[in-house]
This record gives C-alpha cells, structure tokens and sequence, in this order.
C-alpha cells in the first residue's frame, strides 16, 4: 500500500514565519536607508560676483531687478521650480530659462 502524505503535511509553519521575518527585515532595512538621506534643501538665492543666481538651477538675477530681488526670485520659483517636479523637469526648465536669457 502507498502511503500518502496528508495535505497537513505540505504547509510548513516554520517556513511562513521564517517568510514573515524576511520580508519584516527587508521593510525595515528600506526604512532605514530612506532615514540617512537627507532632503534637498529649498532653493534660495546665493551670490556670485555682483549677480544673485538660483541655487537649484543657476539662473542669474541682476541686482538691479525690478520690482525686487525677492519678487524675481519668487516668480522664477513659481515658473521654473514648480512643487512636485522632478530632477528632470527642473533641469529641462533651468535649460529653457538659459535659452531664453541668451537668445539661442
């Protein structure tokens, strides 16, 4: 007579749990590793020589801007620096504001 083995037999406990701790441990080491990076810091005006440029995109702001340094540094923000773009997209745009600024 064959003996079969009862279906009981095929799941194995130790092995789910042994699964469930993996995947615990790789949940927590990609945490970890998104904890020691550290956030892009706001774009903010740095100077260079007599101009203020952008220091997400080097774009140059004269000094003698009107209305304000500030007012052009906000609209610039607000057009090429938009809340959720991408790396990509804020290099595309600084690459479109130089193209614009130098006539090519």
């Amino acid at each position: 007579m064959e003996h079969k083995k009862p279906f009981d037999q095929l799941y194995d406990p130790h092995k789910k749990a042994q699964d469930a701790i993996d995947h615990a441990r790789e949940v927590r080491e990609e945490k970890l590793t998104h904890l020691g990076k550290k956030a892009a810091p706001s774009p903010h005006l740095i100077a260079d020589g007599n101009l203020k440029r952008c220091s997400v995109c080097g774009y140059p702001f004269q000094p003698d801007v009107q209305p304000s340094m500030s007012v052009a540094f906000a609209d610039h923000l607000s057009k090429a620096h938009k809340p959720g773009q991408t790396t990509e997209d804020a290099n595309q745009a600084a690459a479109r504001i130089i193209r614009e600024t130098t006539g090519d």
